[in-house]
């Protein structure tokens, strides 16, 4: 029931249920402080980011999305525009925003280097590969030993396919250290979305990049990102002399209220006013009806009066005597 009444707030104004000749008078202006000036402007952020992780919240001043104010804000020129400083505003508050993204897209780039850098812990070995580990060492040594020796006395070749078994022996022992890789490490497939700031997997399918790109988290980076690209050029920063033009104050905006209020006022009035008349009415046919059965030939004359309190015709059988009603009963 509220989206309905929203959206018909928007459509048609909040004064659609109003007198016409209080329409114009109460209808909403695009300065009102119930007036979403972000919207004004062609983007929301609360709209957009609106059930994302990027959720900025509630509206903290004006709400209302009003179609025809924003057609009132487009007709403006765009020196107008400038003047009440929307667009600076919306300017700004998308700046420090995609200076947020940019950031928690960056810390995240670098937590992803990190840990692909990162070396895995070495293997806790128990006491029989501590032993191999021993055997094989103290052998790596002796052929280590031999090899330097048989380099001194010259004999090169012999001296090399010593040093070949001494790095097999050492691969043997990497292997024993080696931790065993219960599952593989996924860090080093993520990537950042350069939009949005969600982590992606390298290895995603088409299908599920689709959908990220179609999402309502993408879509609205997107849109932010393309707005302050566009009022960046259009606009650019606030001047520094900048002074905003005075719109309607806070007392016609809460007097606008008040006569918003009044046509329901009035409506219930009339109601009640109807309902008076009816009870009237009502007691008359009944008074009526028990004269005619209680008389008979008793000349009473009754003057009935209408719901206005003026003399009137009451309802029954009665001869008129000049422009006098009379009820003979």
């Amino acid at each position: 029931m509220d989206a309905a009444r929203a959206l018909l707030d928007s459509l048609m104004g909040a004064e659609r249920n109003a007198a016409l000749e209080d329409r114009e008078k109460l209808r909403r202006k695009f300065h009102d402080r119930s007036v979403c000036k972000h919207y004004l402007c062609g983007l929301c952020p609360y709209e957009v980011l609106a059930q994302t992780k990027s959720d900025v919240g509630e509206h903290k001043e004006g709400s209302e999305h009003n179609l025809r104010c924003k057609q009132e804000w487009e007709a403006l020129s765009d020196e107008e525009r400038k003047e009440y400083g929307y667009e600076y505003d919306l300017l700004e508050w998308l700046d420090k925003l995609v200076r947020q993204c940019n950031d928690n897209i960056a810390m995240s780039r670098k937590r992803i280097e990190e840990n692909e850098d990162e070396k895995p812990a070495e293997k806790k070995l128990n006491e029989e590969e501590q032993e191999q580990v021993l055997k094989i060492q103290a052998e790596v040594d002796d052929i280590v030993a031999r090899a330097e020796k048989l380099g001194e006395e010259g004999e090169v070749e012999k001296s090399l396919a010593l040093t070949n078994q001494a790095e097999v022996l050492k691969k043997q022992i990497q292997a024993i250290k080696q931790p065993i890789q219960i599952l593989p490490n996924t860090d080093r497939q993520l990537v950042v979305c350069e939009v949005s700031g969600n982590l992606l997997c390298s290895t995603d399918t088409e299908d599920r990049k689709q959908r990220h790109y179609a999402g309502r988290h993408y879509q609205g980076w997107s849109a932010i990102r393309a707005k302050l690209k566009d009022l960046t050029e259009k606009v650019g920063p606030r001047p520094v002399d900048w002074k905003p033009k005075r719109a309607a104050s806070n007392r016609d905006d809460q007097s606008r209220d008040r006569d918003r209020d009044r046509p329901r006022d009035r409506d219930r009035d009339e109601i009640e006013t109807e309902d008076d008349e009816i009870v009237v009415e009502i007691a008359i046919e009944i008074v009526i009806e028990i004269a005619g059965i209680v008389g008979g030939e008793t000349g009473v004359i009754l003057h009935a009066t209408d719901a206005e309190g003026d003399p009137g015709l009451a309802r029954g059988e009665g001869d008129n005597v000049g422009n006098q009603e009379q009820l003979f009963i």
